[in-house]
């Protein structure tokens, strides 16, 4: 990837943490607030959970959705279900809205600021995931770095299976490895804007 794609994404990642800096500070209030009233949903507003990015482990910011009596990697575990969520007997009433809309994932967009990951790509697994995959003969988390929205995430999104979900990854890492860096920047932001819409559809991310 070259230093202009770089550029770009966190140009764009500050642009959108900029326009949404009001919101963002509306969810950490309203995380807290629900605090006040329910000692069970008290917690950090922001948590990081371990995610694998190029082949490396890195912290990957969330908004809270859940309780905060577990350690945010124990929501994590292999043979979690893949569904929305929003029926999790442990997420918060407010955590059940941000996941609805897919807005605790808004945070992640420091991690693209931090370099370690991108705007568009493949999704950021947990580490007992990314293990799985390389003991299937899948590798293409360890190739390119994790995104905050891509082919994965617009279409599929958190209802996929596992292995639907390694099928688009791979597909991405393979169509973005035969783009010239012009080309790839047009792909991204078509996967971009895709993912939003479907966000906003309150089905992807």
């Amino acid at each position: 990837m070259s230093w202009i794609n770089t550029a770009v994404d966190k140009l764009t990642a500050g642009a959108i943490l900029l326009c949404l800096s009001p919101l963002l500070g509306v969810i950490a209030l309203a995380i807290k607030v629900e605090g006040l009233f329910d000692p069970a949903a008290r917690g950090p507003a922001i948590w990081t959970t371990t995610r694998i990015s190029q082949g490396e482990r890195f912290g990957m910011f969330k908004f809270r959705t859940v309780l905060a009596h577990r350690h945010p990697d124990e929501y994590d575990k292999p043979g979690k279900r893949y569904t929305t969520y929003e029926d999790n007997p442990n997420a918060t009433r407010v955590g059940r809205f941000l996941l609805k809309w897919y807005l605790d994932e808004l945070p992640q967009l420091f991690n693209v600021l931090r370099g370690e990951m991108r705007l568009v790509g493949p999704r950021p697994v947990p580490p007992w995931e990314y293990e799985l995959e390389l003991s299937e003969g899948a590798d293409s988390k360890r190739r390119v770095k994790a995104g905050w929205a891509g082919l994965t995430q617009a279409y599929k999104g958190r209802s996929a299976s596992r292995h639907e979900n390694m099928r688009l990854d791979a597909e991405y890492v393979r169509k973005a490895a035969t783009m010239s860096p012009g080309q790839r920047l047009r792909y991204d932001l078509n996967l971009l804007l895709q993912t939003l819409r479907t966000a906003l559809r309150g089905k992807g991310l």
